[in-house]
């Protein structure tokens, strides 16, 4: 293998933003390996409303109609760590367990990039991997002083060079500007609305274990 892409989150829940994002990078990038990687204890959010079991079995649910077509899986180790879920532990364990010369990416919408320095050691992961950053509709981000020299270090405007450098890379990506989050989901599933982010299977599922109540 030479490549694969890291998708972090709480997904709680997965909806169609998430899915429709991933296969539009992966339309464009073509990885070999496509890992969404979902986090037991969210250092800069709430706690989820949805146990971690939940979450995946969602997760699982929801990618199992692409599977045949996108190199899509779960892992699960943030999942099963009993630290919080740093992504610099994380990128630690993925080059242990792989050769140096494997590029990893993590792909993160802008806003999330804007909270980069309130990460544990952030400044470590580009020693690690590179980044695709994707805009967020409705979502105008100013970057800090810090953070803009940051790409300004590391940016690239090829694309493909994403799949051949094993880190220290930035590519700023539209994935598609939809106008999904899990915290609209909740709020209409609460409600007793009608939520048109979420694949058919997740709506059943949902139902039959009353979350979101």
């Amino acid at each position: 293998m030479r490549n694969l892409i890291l998708y972090g989150g709480t997904f709680d829940p997965i909806h169609l933003g998430h899915l429709h994002t991933a296969i539009n990078v992966q339309n464009h990038f073509n990885f070999q390996q496509f890992i969404f990687l979902p986090c037991k204890i969210s250092v800069l959010k709430n706690n989820a409303h949805a146990s971690p079991e939940q979450r995946v079995k969602m997760m699982s649910l929801a990618i199992a109609e692409y599977k045949n077509t996108y190199p899509f899986e779960i892992d699960t180790r943030e999942i099963k760590r009993d630290s919080p879920s740093y992504m610099v532990t994380t990128l630690t364990d993925f080059r242990k367990e792989s050769s140096d010369l494997l590029s990893i990416t993590l792909l993160m919408g802008i806003d999330t990039f804007a909270q980069l320095p309130k990460w544990h050691q952030w400044q470590k992961l580009l020693s690690l991997a590179n980044i695709i950053v994707i805009d967020r509709p409705f979502h105008s981000t100013t970057l800090t002083n810090e953070l803009q020299e940051l790409v300004n270090k590391h940016e690239t405007t090829l694309s493909d060079q994403i799949l051949h450098h094993s880190h220290g890379l930035i590519y700023r990506f539209n994935a598609g500007l939809y106008d999904f989050s899990s915290t609209k989901v909740r709020e209409e599933l609460f409600s007793q609305q009608q939520s048109d982010a979420l694949p058919g299977v997740l709506v059943k599922y949902i139902k039959q274990h009353n979350l979101y109540k």
